[in-house]
């Protein structure tokens, strides 16, 4: 699976990158673009938004592993939940509506 985001593309002609951030980006370091002491914007190499890097969370096979490993489902819990909500009765049609 591959993410794209937008992007806008400018002119090299149009800013002037100085050279400390041309060396930070060539040694693949993000650079934080300051507006009155404020991070305004990151500038990243691009060779470093490849889709294997946009990837976000754990591997497949961790993940895996993990829901292997977990506890098994509790054989009683949906008769202890149909038993809540003969209690309290139905769940409204929109629970975030107003009450």
């Amino acid at each position: 699976m591959c993410y794209t985001y937008p992007m806008t593309e400018i002119s090299a002609e149009d800013v002037r990158i100085p050279r400390r951030a041309r060396e930070a980006l060539a040694r693949h370091e993000e650079v934080v673009v300051l507006n009155r002491e404020r991070p305004a914007y990151i500038i990243v190499n691009p060779e470093d938004r490849s889709p294997a890097r946009t990837h976000r969370g754990r591997p497949l096979h961790e993940a895996l592993s993990l829901l292997a490993d977990a506890a098994p489902a509790d054989p009683a819990f949906v008769e202890d939940m149909e038993a809540v909500l003969e209690a309290i009765g139905p769940a409204p049609d929109d629970p975030w509506a107003r009450s």
